[in-house]
């Protein structure tokens, strides 16, 4: 008898330590989640940038920089959470990555960079405190190979 009394006693601590411990685990969860959303995120626009600068190096005598922008953007298409991308394409610096001038003026193993600029939007921004947005770029460099 003594053990169903201590195990009726135990109850009641043990509804007490859930009720601690639950929101913490959801919110350590809902925040894993969140970081692997933003990877996700990231290495999609990384993709993207890489392929409008492989369209761009190849198609450097006859494209236009909409139709590489167009490129990334279809790249971009289904990602709600990254918003108001800007796409630049440009003759870079091969060192630095720097903007030297207009990416149609490349040479045969110039380089050409894409760049990405926008915001990525967290889906459970209020509920983790996080800002309401990011700031975030991305950049791919690549040698010309069409002039």
């Amino acid at each position: 008898m003594s053990r169903t009394r201590h195990w009726r006693k135990r109850r009641g601590a043990t509804l007490v330590e859930t009720a601690l411990v639950l929101p913490m685990f959801f919110l350590f969860l809902l925040g894993i989640f969140e970081y692997g959303q933003y990877e996700m995120v990231r290495q999609v626009v990384e993709n993207a940038a890489r392929a409008g600068a492989r369209y761009a190096v190849v198609n450097s005598a006859d494209a236009s920089t909409s139709q590489v922008q167009q490129v990334v953007s279809q790249q971009l298409n289904n990602m709600p959470m990254f918003n108001s991308p800007t796409i630049q394409v440009f003759k870079a610096d091969p060192t630095s990555g720097a903007n030297i001038g207009a990416w149609t003026a490349a040479k045969f193993g110039d380089c050409i960079g894409v760049q990405v600029h926008g915001t990525y939007q967290p889906v459970t921004a209020q509920l983790l405190k996080l800002p309401a947005s990011l700031p975030f770029q991305t950049e791919a460099m690549m040698t010309c190979e069409a002039n």
